[in-house]
């Protein structure tokens, strides 16, 4: 005979089901997930022709993926006020009232510990040392400094470009040419995908005090213009991993395409810099880096 569930009880799982689905937006997943790729790229470059343990696989991607998780969710406990004075991001689980301020400095401090922690124990101690790194930069750096100066951007690609770094360094244990040409790689990237998303979101951003744009008072031409020579510097740095596979050819041909396909949408920005066209560059610029990584796995 079936137990009819009673309301409160049925009440108290989905209100239980409503927090953990709240404390999983404070992670910003999609961002998460897509930074966390980058490391998994990393992890697998580095560690090419090796067997590495699984035990270190696991930890790697577990300790990533709480260090990025924990980085979102202290950039949303400290900015929460200014989150709330923008349509994009008023929904959040802060402003919207799902996470409480304390529950969001309690998720990510959890975090954060717990990830810096499983990097040191079972990978190794530069790369939990790359993650709390990346951790204060992006929390208490980059956060911060998105009101008082437009090179925050510059700080904050520091943090959002040690990802396939650490990764690297997860299999190899040191930091070689290679780990540092897919930091450069992944630094670059940021620019136009990020430039490409304050010119979109503007408005909101000037609302809210932050200082998104490539320089004080850049209108769309010149964001456009600093987005493409930042989009010829990323397609050329990109070419030269071909020095560190086995295909370089074949490598050379997709990660040229990629560039040029790049480099094309942040013309027609910069010939007519309006919504859509920047609309163009991010989603090129979300295409492109992970079509990149994994060219460079399968001609490594």
């Amino acid at each position: 005979m079936k137990t009819a569930v009673r309301p409160a009880e049925a009440a108290g799982a989905e209100t239980i089901v409503q927090k953990l689905r709240a404390y999983w937006l404070l992670s910003k997943p999609r961002v998460t997930i897509l930074v966390w790729l980058t490391t998994l790229a990393g992890l697998v470059l580095g560690g090419w022709g090796q067997s590495l343990p699984l035990g270190l696989i696991v930890a790697t991607l577990i300790g990533s993926w709480l260090v990025v998780a924990s980085a979102n969710a202290y950039n949303q406990a400290i900015e929460w006020e200014y989150d709330a004075r923008m349509s994009r991001t008023a929904s959040r689980p802060i402003p919207s009232g799902q996470v409480s301020v304390l529950e969001g400095w309690l998720i990510a401090t959890i975090w954060g510990i717990a990830g810096v922690a499983i990097l040191a124990l079972w990978v190794n101690s530069l790369v939990a040392w790359l993650g709390a790194v990346s951790i204060g930069l992006y929390a208490f750096a980059y956060t911060p400094l998105k009101r008082l100066t437009h090179l925050c951007t510059a700080i904050g690609g520091i943090p959002g470009a040690i990802p396939p770094l650490a990764g690297w360094v997860a299999a190899q244990g040191v930091i070689t040419p290679e780990a540092l040409l897919l930091f450069t790689i992944q630094y670059l990237w940021q620019f136009p995908h990020f430039w490409a998303i304050a010119w979109m979101n503007r408005d909101d951003y000037a609302a809210a005090g932050f200082l998104m744009l490539p320089y004080a008072g850049a209108d769309g031409k010149a964001t456009a213009r600093l987005t493409l020579w930042y989009t010829l510097a990323l397609a050329l740095f990109s070419l030269t991993f071909a020095l560190y596979v086995q295909k370089p050819w074949l490598y050379l041909l997709i990660a040229g395409l990629l560039g040029l396909w790049h480099l094309r949408l942040s013309w027609q920005f910069y010939q007519n810099p309006e919504r859509l066209t920047a609309r163009g560059v991010l989603m090129a610029s979300v295409l492109y880096l992970p079509v990149l990584l994994l060219t460079a796995i399968l001609t490594r």
